[in-house]
């Protein structure tokens, strides 16, 4: 009797903690031969159609592909970036739990009663709020997806087709103000925004979660390469890493002192200031042509004037560069006097009469007459004899009743030779 009573309790204890344990929810394994597998250009599509497409799938449909971001250094939360297994592109999955996805796996997602869109803040494909047990399965591992090796400027002018893929961004450094300091701050819980440049001066935002384990570690002072996933925020180009041994970032590179390229279509941001010395009617502006931006004057006011303007550049600090270059672009149309440039190591604001000026010589400037606004490059311009805390430039504009030339400037950097 004890023996049986024995055996019953055992038998309930089974059948409660049986009854107690999760039912994991797998996802239907069916042969997909004879089923739509979409690419993630396919499914952009789907996404950014505004002719009253359907976007969720009534059908058994896939999408497949190799993780290529997962949530193991915890800069990524809640989700995985895949790209697809045809090399058009990638897309987010966004979870409503942690998943045990790792990059390298093959994964297979069915699509059916799954929406797809791109995220309104950054654009990117994604499927949101998506329970992994039901809809993805994991049916391969240790697949090395390469990086798409890129400048930064290639990925700002084609960003969408990078958007949530693992790239590789080439002869890159921390800004001076960037480098050294923490990727992000996990004490008082705030993600981090850190900028990354090259040696033509484009720039790039890399934002860290204050969640990442590598949080508190400083970011490198070196040039070299930096791997993550391609995003955005609100048409802004972001990468985020996936750890910080892809941060290589040890070699020698180019340092830029500053960079003037107008396409926050401002004059003065930056420190940058102008000094009317003679008619103040006539000013430097922040102008545009079709999508370009750059800075513009003109002496013509209802015909041509006199007129003297000052376009200042802030202080740089030179004192302890090596061999530090000027360089810009000019485009100008019109009869007049030339665009002329000077610089200064004393001067602190005002009239430009306040300090001594050198003017620089042996540079190309746009032609002028007839010009018909044609690009030029002004080439690299030593500054190696004005090694100086508060080193500025300046461009001159004249103009006079006789000639007023109308010139625009773009594209102002120095940087180490």
């Amino acid at each position: 009797m004890k023996q049986f009573f024995k055996y019953s309790i055992l038998s309930l204890l089974a059948v409660v903690i049986g009854s107690c344990k999760k039912e994991v929810t797998q996802p239907t394994v069916t042969n997909i031969s004879g089923h739509k597998v979409y690419s993630a250009a396919e499914l952009n599509s789907i996404a950014t159609c505004t002719n009253s497409c359907a976007k969720r799938f009534t059908q058994d449909v896939y999408f497949i592909g190799v993780v290529v971001a997962d949530e193991q250094s915890g800069n990524f939360y809640k989700e995985i970036y895949v790209r697809d297994r045809y090399n058009t592109g990638a897309m987010r999955l966004d979870f409503t739990q942690r998943s045990s996805f790792f990059i390298g796996d093959s994964v297979r997602v069915n699509l059916k009663g799954l929406d797809v869109n791109l995220n309104v803040d950054t654009d990117i494909l994604e499927i949101d709020s998506l329970d992994y047990e039901k809809f993805v399965i994991k049916f391969a591992s240790g697949a090395k997806p390469q990086p798409r090796v890129l400048s930064i400027a290639q990925m700002n002018s084609n960003l969408s087709t990078y958007l949530g893929d693992l790239v590789q961004l080439t002869n890159v450094a921390f800004t001076p103000t960037d480098a050294n300091q923490y990727w992000s701050d996990p004490i008082g819980q705030y993600s981090l925004n850190r900028t990354i440049q090259d040696c033509d001066g484009s720039q790039l935002i890399v934002r860290t979660s204050n969640f990442a384990d590598f949080a508190l570690e400083k970011t490198p002072t070196g040039n070299g390469t930096l791997m993550g996933i391609a995003t955005a925020y609100q048409g802004t180009s972001q990468l985020a890493i996936r750890n910080t041994a892809e941060a290589n970032m040890n070699g020698t590179g180019c340092t830029i002192y500053i960079k003037k390229d107008f396409e926050d279509n401002s004059l003065t941001s930056g420190g940058w200031t102008q000094q009317s010395v003679l008619n103040g009617s006539i000013l430097w502006t922040a102008s545009s042509f079709g999508s370009d931006k750059f800075g513009k004057i003109s002496g013509y006011l209802s015909g041509n004037t006199n007129s003297e303007n000052w376009l200042i550049s802030p202080a740089i600090n030179l004192a302890a560069s090596a061999n530090p270059v000027l360089s810009f672009r000019t485009a100008a149309k019109f009869a007049g006097d030339q665009l002329e440039l000077w610089i200064s190591t004393n001067y602190s604001s005002g009239a430009p009469s306040t300090a001594t000026w050198t003017q620089l010589t042996g540079f190309a400037l746009s032609p002028n007459n007839p010009g018909n606004y044609a690009w030029t490059a002004s080439g690299s311009i030593s500054l190696n004899a004005y090694k100086n805390a508060n080193t500025r430039f300046a461009y001159k504009y004249k103009s006079t009743t006789a000639g007023s030339t109308t010139y625009e400037v773009d594209d102002v950097i120095v940087k180490e030779n």
